[in-house]
């Protein structure tokens, strides 16, 4: 993709800047809408959003827009349109234990999961960087504190969109009209 312009170290520090302030936003409406009683009957909505979520996002970007660029360096040939599905899997997985430790832990549990999911990202991103993600040509010019750093805000929004999904679609659900007349509950 000869018309992107490869991002530099000041670029992504900017990027987390204003990701920051999003996820600031976004936390508070999280906290605000996703209460306890609300997350706690999420139990297979949050993987479900999970899986969707990173299922498009690595379809999209990872094996469409940045194959060539970024990910066809780091991953086999065979790879490019089963990571979609495997990133799904395994991000759908942590959403599980994400839960339950948000239950677990003090605080509103959908903001502790948004942030958890943030934190997260450290593990993809750091496996990317010491296998070589910050030496491919795109992304030469940006530091592993910038990588790592813009990464956590970024997966934050993530997880917040994760977590607003599965509680929308659970809400809407759980409103419909039943074919008796009656609404569930």
């Amino acid at each position: 993709m000869d018309d992107w312009v490869a991002p530099t170290s000041r670029h992504l520090w900017v990027a987390a800047g204003w990701a920051a302030l999003l996820d600031a936003v976004l936390l508070a409406l999280v906290a605000r809408f996703v209460r306890r009683e609300v997350f706690s009957r999420l139990a297979w909505w949050l993987p479900g959003a999970a899986f969707l979520v990173y299922l498009l996002l690595w379809a999209v970007f990872a094996s469409v827009l940045f194959w060539d660029e970024v990910y066809g360096r780091l991953f086999a040939a065979w790879a490019r349109w089963l990571l979609p599905l495997w990133m799904g899997l395994v991000f759908g997985a942590a959403a599980l234990v994400f839960r339950a430790l948000s239950l677990r832990l003090p605080g509103p549990p959908a903001v502790t999961f948004c942030l958890l999911g943030g934190i997260s990202s450290l593990a993809g991103h750091g496996w990317g960087i010491h296998r070589g993600l910050l030496k491919v040509p795109f992304l030469s010019r940006v530091s592993a504190a910038s990588a790592l750093v813009f990464g956590v805000f970024e997966f934050i929004a993530y997880w917040c969109l994760i977590t607003a999904l599965a509680a929308g679609v659970s809400g809407w659900l759980s409103t419909r009209e039943r074919p008796d007349g009656g609404h569930r509950r």
